[in-house]
């Protein structure tokens, strides 16, 4: 099996909407329809997505497509900047910081180790952009739902601290996130 990266371009962008939908299936499936939905993104998503591309690059974002013997297999996204909604906090440790915006394997390529594949590809990208702190931020889950956060502590990465936020177009909810690091930087 062959596994590569490449840059993403704007033919994948219907791969990586359907990576995206795939995963929300299989989410929902296991309860955790507040991560990214209860139901497969609508074309009212998919133009907001669209949308965005050039504003996200503008502001330095850099996304990739990890393929499997030459088929997309998984998104990737990192940006030198965080996200607008999580904010400095006293926990965090001073340095330049490298995020990870986005992760997602298509769910037929899942078990083939591309989630890792990328994880190290997206860190060594901070250490090429010469980070202190490799951070993500991950939907927490309710108690006993929490997975994507033990991933990613098993992958080396530390928590900094929760948060919630109300998700884009609904005030009356909260997704609890948390925020990770990993120190990239000697």
């Amino acid at each position: 099996m062959s596994l590569t990266a490449r840059s993403f371009s704007d033919s994948d962008f219907e791969f990586m909407f359907d990576a995206f939908n795939s995963a929300v299936v299989w989410l929902t499936s296991k309860g955790l329809e507040d991560q990214w939905g209860g139901e497969p993104w609508d074309d009212k998503v998919k133009e907001k997505l669209r949308n965005k591309i050039p504003i996200d690059k503008a502001r330095g974002a850099r996304k990739w497509i990890a393929e499997v013997d030459g088929q997309p297999a998984g998104y990737l996204e990192v940006t030198p900047y965080r996200p607008d909604y999580l904010p400095v906090s006293p926990e965090e440790k001073p340095g330049k910081e490298f995020f990870l915006k986005m992760l997602v394997v298509h769910r037929k390529f899942i078990g083939r180790g591309v989630g890792e594949f990328l994880l190290d590809f997206a860190k060594n990208l901070a250490i090429e952009e010469k980070a202190d702190w490799f951070r993500l931020d991950c939907y927490r889950g309710p108690e006993g739902k929490d997975g994507l956060v033990r991933y990613y502590e098993g992958k080396g990465f530390q928590k900094v601290r929760e948060f919630a936020n109300a998700p884009e177009g609904d005030e009356k909810k909260e997704w609890p996130g948390q925020l990770l690091e990993m120190k990239v930087s000697e």
